[in-house]
């Protein structure tokens, strides 16, 4: 048996071998690389989702605290206002006047600490009576529960007023209630 190939012939089988040997090697590295980029943005997707998901739940969470917490809010603030009438019509013992101002600080945790940085050289009757006119109350008012004249807070917000640095047209309630 004589068994004689073409030169030609090999030559073609040759590229051919060698072709579909490049295909398949190329098959093995291309296929799990796409398969790896397709499970990669499932991957990125699931993540995206679950991320969303979080992010919804914790706006809940946020908003529900947020409810809870202005009920408390009008809550302590009506607390507020029936601690203050029993204190004007008690005529202000220290343990009530106490208490009053220890339930203005939770309602407004902030406010003395922004007058002091408002204002450095404030002192604590100064800041006595602007939690008082925070709580829009008249000069006679203020007055009954700090054992003042009318005319006394008056002026008192008049040294305010000058301590702050308020023009004669610009209102020291205003200024109070923004902070």
């Amino acid at each position: 048996m004589d068994f004689n190939v073409d030169p030609d012939t090999w030559f073609v089988f040759s590229i051919l071998f060698i072709s579909g040997l490049g295909l398949f090697m190329l098959g093995f590295i291309v296929v799990p690389y796409l398969l790896r980029k397709k499970q990669l943005k499932r991957l990125h997707f699931k993540f995206e989702r679950k991320s969303d998901r979080y992010e919804m739940i914790e706006q809940k969470i946020s908003s529900r605290k947020e409810v809870l917490l202005e009920k408390n809010n009008q809550q302590l603030k009506a607390d507020l206002k029936v601690s203050l009438k029993s204190l004007l019509k008690s005529k202000g013992s220290t343990t009530e006047v106490l208490s009053f101002y220890s339930d203005f600080e939770k309602i407004y945790p902030h406010f003395t600490s922004s007058l002091q940085k408002n204002i450095p050289n404030i002192t604590s009757n100064e800041l006595k009576l602007c939690a008082l006119l925070r709580m829009n109350l008249s000069a006679k008012e203020v007055g009954e529960l700090l054992n003042i004249t009318p005319e006394s807070v008056n002026k008192a917000r008049y040294r305010l007023r000058k301590k702050i640095g308020l023009s004669p047209k610009d209102d020291l309630d205003i200024f109070i209630l923004n902070i």
